[in-house]
C-alpha cells in the first residue's frame, strides 16, 4: 500500500470525527439554553457536550502532523524530519493540556491551562496564515494549497472565537441554577449560546471548503 493513502485515511477519519463531533456539541448548546426545560436538563445536556468536545479538541490536535505527512507523501512539500518531530511534539503537548483542562474542571488550574490552549492556536493560525500568503505571492506552492493553508489558519481563529463567545455564558447559566431563572439571566445565557453557534459555523463552513479544495484544487 502506497504511504500516502494510509495518511490520506488518517486525514479523513481525522475530519469526519471532527465535524460528527462538533456536530454533537453544537446540539447540545442549542437545548441548553431552552428556557422551557429544567435547569438540571439543561446542566447535564451540556455536561454531554463538554465531553463530546474532547473529540473534536483531539481531531484538532491531530490533524496538523497527519496532514504534514499527507503533504509530504503527495510530493506537495519536501519536508525535513525536524519539521515532523517538531509538529508531534506540538500535538502531543497541545493533546495533554486538553486531557488536564478535562480532568481539572472548575479548577484554577484548568483555567490557566485554557489560556495557554488559547495562545497556542493563536500562534498556530497566524503562522499558517502568513506562511501561505507568502507562498501564494511568491508561488512557492500550488494556488488552492496555498489558499488551503490559509483557511486552516483561519480555523485556529474560529476555533478561539468559540471560546471567547462561550465565556459569558458560564456565570447566567451558574446563576439560573443556584438563583433561578430570570428573563435577563435566559437573555444573556441566549445572547452567549447564539454568538457561539454563529462561530461554530463559520468554522464548519471553513472545514467544508478545506476540504473541498482538497478534493477538486480548483485553482
Amino acid at each position: 500500500m502506497e504511504s500516502y493513502l494510509l495518511w490520506g485515511y488518517f486525514h479523513i477519519i481525522l475530519f469526519v470525527f471532527w465535524l460528527g463531533g462538533d456536530i454533537g456539541v453544537f446540539l447540545s448548546a442549542i437545548y441548553a439554553k431552552r428556557s422551557d426545560l429544567s435547569f438540571e436538563t439543561r446542566s447535564t445536556v451540556m455536561q454531554l457536550g463538554l465531553v463530546i468536545d474532547f473529540l473534536p479538541r483531539l481531531c484538532f490536535a491531530l490533524i496538523f502532523p497527519v496532514g504534514l505527512h499527507l503533504t509530504n507523501e503527495l510530493g506537495l512539500i519536501k519536508i525535513d524530519l525536524t519539521y515532523f518531530f517538531l509538529s508531534w511534539f506540538i500535538s502531543f503537548i497541545w493533546i495533554f493540556i486538553i486531557i488536564l483542562i478535562g480532568k481539572n474542571e472548575g479548577k484554577p488550574i484548568a483555567e490557566k491551562l485554557s489560556k495557554i490552549q488559547f495562545w497556542m492556536e493563536g500562534l498556530l493560525g497566524t503562522f499558517l496564515v502568513i506562511a501561505s500568503i507568502i507562498s501564494y505571492n511568491n508561488g512557492l506552492l500550488e494556488k488552492w494549497f496555498s489558499l488551503k493553508i490559509f483557511l486552516f489558519g483561519l480555523v485556529f481563529y474560529a476555533a478561539m472565537a468559540i471560546d471567547i463567545c462561550f465565556r459569558p455564558f458560564i456565570r447566567p447559566f451558574m446563576e439560573i441554577g443556584s438563583d433561578g431563572s430570570t428573563p435577563e439571566r435566559e437573555a444573556a445565557v441566549s445572547l452567549a449560546i447564539n454568538k457561539t453557534l454563529v462561530a461554530v459555523f463559520t468554522l464548519y463552513v471553513l472545514i467544508a471548503l478545506i476540504a473541498f479544495l482538497g478534493k477538486v484544487k480548483p485553482l
